[in-house]
């Protein structure tokens, strides 16, 4: 369980989202020592001494103290694959056999960035129902205050109450939405929990294009360095971040060893859409996979972030919308509370009095 939890705490997004910075930044120094033709016992001890956080620091140290002892920088990098990312370190393993860990390393940062953009247009397109969540939490109090009947001298406690009431429930969530991936890894239950998302509506199609976009990058750059076929797809379908994907490789490996093309194979997956996959299939009869896969990898990137801001519109709307009726529901009570209150003590007779 410790081993899954772990690998859960490098694949959250948020995680992710701030370690993407860490991992470009040892993967570009890494191929800048490479490049330089420093020997890689020297060039891990270097990039310890400066290394982000005392965990890559730990990594380092046990990857250069592998490679002195004697492994290939692969199987060294392989012990902590989780903390490097699981594709890259297939990726670095099978460079170091061919002979091409520079170009293969250049590209592991090419591909990292953009992958770090993609995170980013997200964040951006996150902000405007992160800014009306902040409007819920800190205007909700206030118009809960506007319609009650305390008294002018209470409205500031009263006021306090309610945010803390309102933080408390805003930290719930949140810490649920964090919390959530970690019991989903702790119950073993990933792939099925992953499937049912994938097939939420609103939510599955924009998960689905960014899942198709990381495959069609990690294939391109994969078959760019030149590695085989059934490896490549092993190493796409993990930069997908998709433990449904994941799982499903089987069956597209046991396609590819029953004869079938490359498309047919990434068919089980049930990731691309079928124009996608005719252009791969094309693309394969006519020996032009690097450009149509390069070409392919830009349309899903701006089709999944399309779908993302409509995702974010939605999400928008929908905040917008409850904080506007919690709005006229305050207008309404302040203007109308007061009458209704003067109305019952008509009714009961305590107005005379």
């Amino acid at each position: 369980m410790n081993e899954r939890l772990r690998r859960a705490w490098y694949r959250h997004p948020v995680v992710g989202f701030f370690r993407a910075r860490k991992l470009i930044a040892f993967y570009r120094q890494l191929n800048s020592l490479i490049r330089a033709g420093v020997p890689l016992t020297t060039a891990f001890a270097q990039l310890q001494q400066y290394a982000p956080d005392e965990g890559i620091a730990r990594g380092l140290a046990a990857v250069a103290r592998d490679v002195r002892g004697g492994h290939s920088l692969g199987e060294a990098m392989r012990a902590h694959a989780a903390l490097f990312d699981d594709a890259y370190v297939e990726l670095i393993a099978f460079a170091e056999e061919a002979g091409r860990l520079q170009a293969v390393s250049q590209r592991i940062v090419e591909h990292l960035e953009r992958v770090q953009k993609q995170r980013w247009q997200a964040v951006m397109g996150a902000l405007w129902p992160a800014y009306l969540g902040a409007a819920f939490v800190f205007v909700g109090p206030l118009l809960g205050v506007a319609q009650s009947t305390t008294s002018l001298s209470s409205v500031g406690s009263s006021y306090f109450a309610g945010l803390i009431s309102s933080l408390i429930s805003a930290t719930a969530v949140l810490g649920g939405v964090f919390g959530f991936p970690f019991v989903i890894a702790a119950l073993d239950i990933e792939v099925a929990w992953d499937r049912f998302v994938r097939r939420i509506p609103f939510l599955g199609a924009p998960l689905r294009q960014l899942a198709a976009s990381r495959l069609v990058l990690g294939l391109g750059l994969a078959s760019a360095s030149g590695m085989e076929v059934q490896r490549s797809l092993r190493i796409s379908t993990r930069a997908t971040g998709r433990p449904s994907i994941v799982a499903d490789v089987e069956k597209a490996e046991a396609s590819l060893r029953a004869g079938s093309t490359l498309t047919e194979a990434i068919a089980k997956l049930d990731v691309l859409d079928r124009t996608s996959l005719g252009a791969l299939s094309v693309a394969e009869t006519t020996g032009t996979l690097d450009t149509t896969l390069e070409k392919l990898a830009q349309e899903l990137e701006a089709s999944s972030l399309r779908a993302m801001r409509f995702l974010m519109l939605v999400v928008t709307a929908l905040v917008a919308g409850v904080l506007l009726v919690k709005i006229v529901m305050g207008l309404l009570g302040t203007l109308f509370g007061p009458i209704k209150h003067l109305y019952d003590a008509a009714g009961t007779g305590s107005l005379d009095g």
